[in-house]
């Protein structure tokens, strides 16, 4: 494992690795609990052409954490300031790769955009993590396309 350096996605080959990867693991962490329906809605929302079209034209914000040349943790923002994917491959858990793919999202808002807040549908899986990067709860525990999620956010003050 070498040094872990964080850039912003920038060419359709990063994307595509960045989604397999999301959804790699998702599959080891979280898809048992989805079922079928939200593990089949999570798989077309990677595969999407329209969210490919979007992160080509600068809509669909992407941050990768790289060691070499292997993407080992991806952040996505969709809606100026929402987090839709936060996933870090299982070799990496626990080194502050996730942390740091958040921070560097919250900075992006923070100098860029006039959002006072970053927010997440957290899984189940995630739930622990983001509240201990500060972020709390706006809802209660969700359904959704069999998508499990809990509503957050967090302030960028």
């Amino acid at each position: 494992m070498g040094e872990i350096v964080i850039k912003r996605a920038v060419d359709e080959r990063e994307f595509d690795q960045a989604m397999e990867l999301a959804f790699r693991v998702f599959l080891k962490f979280e898809a048992e609990e989805y079922g079928k329906e939200g593990t089949d809605n999570f798989a077309e929302f990677v595969t999407s052409p329209d969210v490919k079209k979007l992160f080509l034209t600068n809509h669909y914000l992407i941050y990768v954490a790289l060691d070499g040349d292997e993407i080992v943790g991806v952040i996505t923002l969709r809606s100026g300031n929402h987090i839709s994917l936060l996933f870090v491959h299982e070799d990496y858990h626990n080194l502050g790769i996730g942390k740091s793919l958040v921070l560097r999202g919250a900075e992006y808002l923070v100098n860029n955009t006039d959002f006072e807040t970053m927010t997440v549908h957290s899984s189940p899986y995630a739930l622990g993590f983001y509240h201990r990067l500060g972020f709390e709860d706006t809802g209660a525990q969700a359904i959704d396309a069999g998508i499990i999620y809990t509503p957050m956010e967090l302030p960028l003050a």
